[in-house]
């Protein structure tokens, strides 16, 4: 099995523990196990990342993946071999993009387990998506996660294929392939396209894609809370570039009216108001811990000028950037 833990080209520009992307960063990929978990299913999650990584080594590293368990250090699967993993209960930095919570038996005793099931609960604003796996999903069900965090049904997906193929071909027997290729190749899509994710489908399993390929979508992308959470995350992913609200429409592939509509409603703010508060609080960040100067921080955050910055925290904060950096220097002891 290949588990590794790809070091971001761009990682020397960004504080610890900040959200902050200079350029591509590597995303963050948990895998929550137990004991007796399915090593096949963890081994099909790490490869298909791995192949990920493989595939656009040249132009960005895709991901990272950190093994978890409750009380970390070596976990048995089904099969007897051990793997190491870091304890769900220590410090995880800046959550993750997703987190698989993998089945066997000792996710069915997890579910009872309070001060797991707490700390998942915890956790769960930290992480994009959540997908469970076989029996994990008694465990994100005593955890009561919002379903739209947990992208979908893979396994219902699964069959509703399955019944397609059977009737367009029934004379066929119908294999469905694994449930953990599918939810990490949804994942490979989600964050990079079709193109890599059929890529990835094919280097995993040749002649794969025919029947991978509609697998992939489940209805969440389509829905408009789903349009509406992608289009947050891109605004996330590239506040650094000069993006515009009617760019962030078309990666909702909604009218203008319509997404300023469902985005004020689903956020709670406008697309403009998103992205101004996702690049102050990027500058925040940048000014408290570091010290470059305020014009390559307007710039990295998407400003234009340091002028423009300094408007910015004078109406919004009333103290300049300048100010604010003092402040919070002798608020930390420097």
């Amino acid at each position: 099995m290949y588990i590794d833990r790809v070091v971001c080209r761009q990682a020397a520009f960004q504080p610890r523990g900040a959200h902050l992307n200079f350029g591509h960063v590597a995303k963050r990929i948990a895998i929550l196990v137990f004991e007796g978990f399915p090593l096949g299913d963890v081994t099909l999650l790490a490869d298909v990342f791995r192949l990920a990584n493989d595939a656009c080594a040249d132009t960005l590293p895709a991901y990272s993946i950190v093994m978890l368990s409750e009380p970390g250090g070596n976990v048995a699967s089904g099969c007897g071999l051990r793997i190491w993993s870091e304890s769900l209960h220590g410090p995880l930095r800046s959550g993750f993009d997703t987190l698989f919570i993998a089945g066997g038996p000792g996710a069915m005793e997890a579910r009872d387990n309070a001060r797991l099931i707490t700390r998942l609960q915890m956790l769960a604003p930290k992480v994009r998506i959540i997908r469970a796996l076989g029996e994990g999903r008694a465990v994100l069900a005593a955890a009561d996660v919002p379903f739209l965090r947990t992208g979908g049904n893979t396994a219902s997906s699964a069959q509703r294929l399955r019944r397609a193929l059977e009737a367009r071909n029934a004379g066929a027997s119908v294999v469905t392939p694994s449930e953990a290729l599918v939810a990490a190749l949804k994942v490979v899509k989600r964050n990079h396209g079709v193109a890599l994710a059929q890529r990835v489908s094919e280097d995993s399993m040749p002649g794969s894609w025919e029947r991978l390929g509609p697998m992939l979508d489940d209805g969440e992308a389509d829905s408009a809370n789903g349009k509406i959470n992608s289009a947050a995350h891109w605004l996330r992913e590239n506040y650094h570039q000069p993006i515009s609200v009617a760019d962030a429409a078309r990666v909702a592939q909604m009218s203008m009216r319509n997404f300023l509509r469902h985005f004020k409603t689903q956020t709670g703010l406008t697309p403009s108001e998103y992205l101004l508060r996702t690049r102050l609080d990027a500058s925040c960040l940048l000014l408290a811990q570091t010290n470059l100067p305020i014009d390559e921080i307007a710039q990295r955050c998407g400003v234009p000028r340091g002028e423009r910055l300094a408007r910015i925290f004078r109406r919004r904060l009333s103290i300049s950037p300048s100010g604010y950096r003092a402040v919070n220097r002798r608020a930390s002891g420097e």
